[in-house]
């Protein structure tokens, strides 16, 4: 047709958005690292969606964020509105980044990201499950098989200690993250658009 001649209807045509499934513990910030993001897209002129999952309490599983971006400046989209997900589809994420290791564990052994796709980003450290703190003995698990699932389970992995960082920074874990997630390349935003919207 005529429109298929259009370079913006290719450009449409070409590109699906960029899936990025965020897993924060309560009080992490994940609420406002999803809002950071959109509006770095938003800065950047880039379209963008955020949706997300309310966790539970007392440690027994995160709250999951979820945001696509389509990678095309919306000034080259000739008008129109690409449709985005309104939650994660198991095996078509992009991205997964995650600020325990349980949960990095947890989110990989229900089959969300996959060894094909998927890019994670995990944090080192724990935040022990009521499980683990409730057991007689030492009931943590083990850190080296945590590790193993989320290897078996992306294309790439990026482990680093996210409670640390936020420590020796004096901030917050969802800070650590979204520089991770800038460091990463996975979104199509400029440096001055991230360092925007945190001034």
């Amino acid at each position: 047709c005529g429109l298929c001649s259009q370079p913006e209807s290719l450009l449409m045509h070409n590109s699906r958005p960029v899936s990025l499934l965020i897993c924060a513990l309560g009080g992490e910030g994940g609420g406002v690292l999803t809002a950071w993001l959109v509006e770095v897209a938003r800065v950047a002129g880039f379209a963008a969606q955020s949706t997300s999952i309310p966790g539970v309490a007392q440690r027994t599983g995160a709250t999951t964020y979820f945001i696509e971006v389509f990678p095309v400046p919306q000034s080259a989209l000739g008008g129109r509105q690409p449709v985005f997900s309104l939650n994660p589809i198991p095996g078509a994420l992009d991205a997964v980044i995650s600020s325990e290791l349980l949960e990095t564990a947890r989110c990989a052994s229900n089959g969300l990201p996959s060894p094909e796709r998927t890019m994670i980003i995990t944090s080192s450290s724990r935040t022990l499950t009521t499980l683990e703190r409730s057991h007689l003995g030492d009931g943590r698990l083990n850190d080296a098989a945590l590790l193993q699932i989320v290897q078996s389970a992306c294309r790439a992995h990026h482990v680093l200690d996210m409670q640390a960082i936020a420590r020796t920074h004096g901030t917050a874990v969802s800070a650590v993250m979204l520089g991770a997630i800038a460091a990463s390349g996975l979104f199509p935003f400029p440096k001055e658009a991230y360092l925007q919207v945190v001034r």
